[in-house]
């Protein structure tokens, strides 16, 4: 009978960890596409602040880039999070912070190109 028990137990103890495992990796699972999303977030960021002193006060510029940071945010684990609510995430500006330093890496030339490109996106 006590053999019985242990052995239920062992088994008992084995699945539990086995989901506590999962759910674990569900949860970096989660994190790092969280973690991605963000670094996305603040590539659109970015632009919006680099654009408009290359390309001008633009439209479609404003309104494709609202229309990306909504997209990116359906997928975000927590479904309440929003753009404004991120802003005061300290992860969020650390990877703002270095999307910044980054762009300072790229020609004026890159950011045109790629600001006509955020423009001419059919989103």
């Amino acid at each position: 009978m006590i053999k019985k028990m242990i052995g239920v137990t062992t088994i008992a103890m084995t699945m539990l960890t086995g989901s506590l495992t999962a759910a674990s990796a569900a949860e970096d699972l989660s994190a790092e596409v969280d973690l991605t999303i963000q670094e996305d977030l603040a590539s659109v960021q970015v632009l919006t602040e680099v654009c408009p002193g290359i390309v001008g006060q633009n439209a479609q510029l404003d309104q494709n880039a609202q229309k990306l940071i909504s997209q990116y945010l359906t997928d975000y684990s927590d479904k309440s999070m929003t753009y404004q609510k991120l802003q005061a995430d300290q992860q969020y500006q650390s990877v703002l912070q270095q999307a910044r330093q980054e762009a300072k890496q790229i020609t004026k030339d890159e950011h045109q190109a790629v600001c006509n490109d955020l423009i001419a996106q059919d989103l």
